[in-house]
């Protein structure tokens, strides 16, 4: 008798020559926190030129769910700065991904300066396939500022959204219980 065992997520396409799904321990040493499993790297199969870093994010059921790209710094009013996050931007849309919202950028604004970190422009999109990616511009001070992408696999979004209605399963419970107390 053969036995097959399968992860009980089916992989799919992820960013930069990962699939979504996939043991992320041969990229580098894992790091629990919970039931979460990390990799920091700087390579990975399809690495992206202006990328310092990566993060992986999985769990042991499900594989990897989730991916960030960091980028090189940057000054934040460098050209290059614009143009990456433009570049990133269409190259995502030519490969298929479809815009849900754009916001310009908030890094003139008087909130922006008092706070010292703020976000300029940001590109939210998805795939046919569900997986959900954000593009930010993000700066720590005038002189340090970074591009940030995110991808999230289409399970990762199913988690959430279901730890999301127990969280208020539990919030109506406890509503529900403290009315109870003035009976």
């Amino acid at each position: 008798m053969l036995v097959v065992l399968a992860p009980l997520y089916a992989h799919g396409m992820a960013p930069f020559g990962l699939d979504w799904g996939e043991d992320v321990s041969q990229y580098g040493e894992v790091k629990r926190q919970g039931d979460e499993l990390r990799v920091e790297t700087h390579v990975l199969p399809k690495s992206l030129s202006l990328a310092k870093d990566y993060v992986l994010y999985a769990d042991k059921q499900h594989g990897l769910l989730k991916v960030i790209m960091t980028s090189r710094n940057y000054g934040l009013y460098d050209d290059d700065y614009k143009e990456d996050f433009n570049f990133i931007k269409q190259s995502l849309v030519d490969t298929g991904y479809q815009t849900t919202e754009f916001i310009g950028s908030e890094m003139s604004s008087y909130k922006c300066v008092l706070q010292g970190s703020c976000f300029g422009k940001r590109w939210y999109g998805f795939t046919d396939d569900g997986t959900n990616v954000a593009l930010e511009q993000v700066a720590k001070t005038r002189h340090d500022a970074y591009l940030k992408l995110t991808f999230k696999a289409p399970k990762l979004l199913q988690i959430e959204a279901e730890r999301e209605d127990l969280k208020q399963l539990k919030q109506q419970d406890q509503l529900n219980s403290d009315r109870l107390a003035f009976d």
